[in-house]
Formats: C-alpha cells, sequence, structure tokens
C-alpha cells in the first residue's frame, strides 16, 4: 500500500510565507464557499419551486461525509498537497460548468443534487489533507495558532464575506455567484501549488491498492481511534456537541419570532452574533491554549456552551440571547483549535488523514440527530427544551474530559514523536 510519508518538521519555528499560502487559500476558497451556500439554494429554488428538492440539495452536498472515513484513506495514500490542489480544481471545473449551464438556463434539479454531492466529496479531500499538512508547515507550538489562523480565514469567508457577496451576485445575475466560486478555487489551487509536500513511501506491491485494501486500511483508522482514549472521548463529546448546537439552530428561526417576539431580521442578528463569537473564539484560540493547557482549554469550551445555552432556557431576553450565542460560538472554535491540534500531535502523520475523517464523521452524524430531537422537543415541550437539553448533555460529558492532556500546547511533541513510532495493528490511522 502507499501511504505518505512522515511529515519533516520545521526545527524552530514556522514557515511563515508558507503558512501564509495556506491560510489565504482556505480564506479565498471559504468566500467562494460562502457566495456558494448562499446562491444554490435560491438557484434550486428558482429551477424546481419544490421546498423537498431544495432540501434534497442541501442534503446532498453534506451526504458526502459518509463516505468521509473512505475518503481519509485515500489521502493518506497521497502526498500531502495533492488532495488539495486537486479538490480545488475540480471545484472550479464544476463551478465554472455550472456557471455556464445556469447562463444558458439549462439547469435540473437532478444534475444540481449530483453537483452539490460531488462538491462535497471533493470538500472532504480538501479538509482532510488542509488539517493533515499543518504539521508539516508548523512547528510543534504553533499548531494551535496555525489552526486558529486556518478556522479565522474560513470563518471570515463563509460567515461575513462570501453569503452577502453571493446574494448581490445573484440579484445583479444569477450565475455570477457561481463564477465567483469557480475563481476563488483556482486561485487556492494555484497558492497551494506552492506548499511542500510529504513523499510518499514506495508501495509494497500492486495487490495492496484494491478495494480490499482500501476497505482494510480504512477499518484500521477507525479501530484506532476507538483504542485511543483521549480521541475516543472527543469523538463522544463531539458527538454530543453537534446533537446540541442543531437541536437549538434547528428551531432558532421559530424561537427568535415566537418566544423573543423579534421581527424577521432577528434571526439574521442572532447568526451575526454567532459568526462575530467565532471569529472573537479563533483569535483568541491559541493564547488560551497556551496559558490554559489543551485539557483546560477543553474543559472550558465544553463550560462555556453548557452554561450558555442553560442561560438562554432559563431567561429568554433577546440582549442576553444574543451575547449566549456569541459565547457558545467562541467556545466551539475554541474546542475546534485544540481538537485539531491533539489530533496532529496524537495520530501518527500516515495516519492523520483517516483519524480527522473518521473524527469529523462522529460530528456531522449526529447533527441530523440533534436537528430532528431539537424540532420534536420543541413542539411537545416547549422551544425553551431544546436549549435545556444541549446545555444538560454538555454538562454530562464533562468528566469524559478529564482523561485529556493537561499540558501546554508545547507538551504534545512527545506524544507525536511517540505515535510516530507507534506500528499500528492490521495498519490502524475534531474538529
Amino acid at each position: 500500500m502507499t501511504f505518505a510519508g512522515p511529515p519533516s518538521r520545521p526545527a524552530t519555528g514556522s514557515r511563515t510565507p508558507t503558512l501564509r499560502r495556506l491560510v489565504t487559500a482556505n480564506a479565498l476558497s471559504a468566500v467562494g464557499d460562502g457566495a456558494r451556500f448562499a446562491a444554490l439554494p435560491l438557484l434550486a429554488a428558482w429551477t424546481t419551486g419544490d421546498v423537498f428538492w431544495v432540501s434534497v440539495v442541501a442534503a446532498a452536498g453534506r451526504a458526502a461525509w459518509l463516505l468521509a472515513p473512505v475518503i481519509g484513506t485515500l489521502v493518506d495514500r497521497m502526498p500531502g498537497r495533492r488532495p488539495m490542489v486537486g479538490a480545488d480544481l475540480a471545484r472550479c471545473v464544476m463551478m465554472l460548468v455550472l456557471f455556464a449551464v445556469v447562463a444558458t438556463g439549462r439547469t435540473s434539479v437532478t444534475a444540481l443534487v449530483l453537483l452539490a454531492f460531488a462538491s462535497g466529496v471533493a470538500e472532504v479531500f480538501f479538509d482532510c489533507a488542509a488539517q493533515a499538512v499543518v504539521p508539516v508547515l508548523a512547528a510543534d507550538h504553533e499548531l494551535e495558532r496555525t489552526n486558529a489562523r486556518v478556522i479565522a480565514a474560513q470563518i471570515t469567508g463563509t460567515g461575513f464575506v462570501g453569503p452577502p457577496t453571493g446574494a448581490a451576485l445573484w440579484a445583479v445575475w444569477h450565475p455570477l455567484p457561481f463564477l465567483l466560486d469557480g475563481v476563488t478555487f483556482l486561485a487556492s489551487a494555484l497558492l497551494l501549488m506552492g506548499l511542500p509536500s510529504r513523499a510518499a513511501h514506495a508501495g509494497a506491491g500492486a495487490d495492496e491498492r484494491g478495494l480490499r485494501s482500501l476497505l482494510r486500511d480504512t477499518w484500521a483508522g477507525l479501530r484506532f481511534l476507538g483504542r485511543d482514549q483521549v480521541l475516543r472521548r472527543l469523538m463522544v463529546v463531539v458527538a454530543v456537541l453537534g446533537v446540541g448546537q442543531q437541536a437549538v439552530y434547528a428551531v432558532l428561526v421559530v424561537y427568535v419570532e415566537r418566544k423573543l417576539g423579534l421581527p424577521a431580521y432577528g434571526y439574521s442578528l442572532m447568526l451575526v452574533a454567532g459568526a462575530v463569537g467565532s471569529l472573537a473564539g479563533a483569535s483568541g484560540a491559541a493564547r488560551a491554549a497556551r496559558w490554559l493547557g489543551s485539557g483546560r482549554s477543553l474543559k472550558l469550551s465544553v463550560s462555556v456552551s453548557a452554561l450558555s445555552y442553560l442561560v438562554v432556557a432559563l431567561l429568554p431576553w433577546w440582549p442576553l440571547v444574543t451575547l449566549m450565542l456569541a459565547l457558545n460560538s467562541a467556545g466551539v472554535v475554541l474546542w475546534n483549535v485544540c481538537t485539531v491540534s491533539l489530533r496532529q500531535r496524537l495520530a501518527p502523520p500516515h495516519m492523520l488523514g483517516r483519524v480527522t475523517s473518521g473524527y469529523r464523521l462522529a460530528a456531522w452524524g449526529a447533527m441530523p440527530i440533534g436537528a430532528s430531537a431539537g424540532g420534536a422537543l420543541a413542539q411537545h415541550a416547549g422551544l425553551g427544551a431544546p436549549w435545556a437539553l444541549a446545555g444538560l448533555l454538555l454538562l454530562a460529558c464533562l468528566p469524559l474530559l478529564r482523561g485529556v492532556p493537561p499540558g501546554k500546547s508545547a507538551a504534545g511533541s512527545g506524544a507525536r514523536d511517540a505515535g510516530r513510532a507507534l506500528t499500528p495493528p492490521a495498519d490502524p490511522s475534531g474538529s
């Protein structure tokens, strides 16, 4: 089989120009993604006018995460930058084709579903590889800062710049948001071509490249996640985070109108508050991890999220709800920065794609459960019930974080070096 080799770590400091390329590439593609997130539902509604098919188009993009463990195995078999560049180029072609199709007025809902799924697959490739390449570019003590910068770039693009740009371009001419998306993916790919890449090990033989080998290595990656006590506990907590967050956000628009009594723009206000909190969390996450260490930072993030949900359940006053959503989002970003960095330290480098994809599958897989539970609770127990459920579930998860290493960020190098020396059984491999 062919796996990407161990990265050569910078001895003393990060490769600043290279890291800037990575962050800028993420920012560019995030702007295009944000524009597409705003415009694709509009295009689906414009094409079909059927609410069911609009939801199918939205679901198709997320359905690709069901293939995440297999995609993570493929990422581990490639040099570090190749899946990112390939994913960007593939999405560029797809978006330019969509631009041409919309411009000619020949769109169909079936084509939109297929394109949403295909672009979702490319997104999974990119995200898994992007997290796996960070340890190649940054010194150990800079992992949190680097991951925070990448997350901040993504939040800015998808939360602030992209959606209003996409909506505005849609109003000018319907195909324009997809042209912007294609151009940003092309620019991102060109930037990423300058990144250093992991060298691939020589393959053991042609018989190691078949479907059986792929499935075996995928299963081995999931086994590695299940056997590592820290990663296993983090997967449980991130699944609960996904359930709680989706239980709340699935009914947020109704909560804002009926419980808080705000007009229609109140929902947008809450989303903006969450985005501002996320950006603030990204800006402070590296410092929090440096001062508190990974273990305490994760406990803080879960505690803040839990308490914010419970405060909203008890005190439904819109200024307080706005503040709590901002705090909750900051806590979630702190969690993401710390858990991404922990995975990069604990997982052997040639397994990082599989570890990332398996972990994120736990988060994404739990979200539909949360959305369904939130809707059912709101209908039968009141609009405050999903908030109370989310808060209580997170508080119940705090004991699971006792096994997380409490040390400062730089203390993880020993764990990662030990991980490199592992010989995983059957080649085992959150955010």
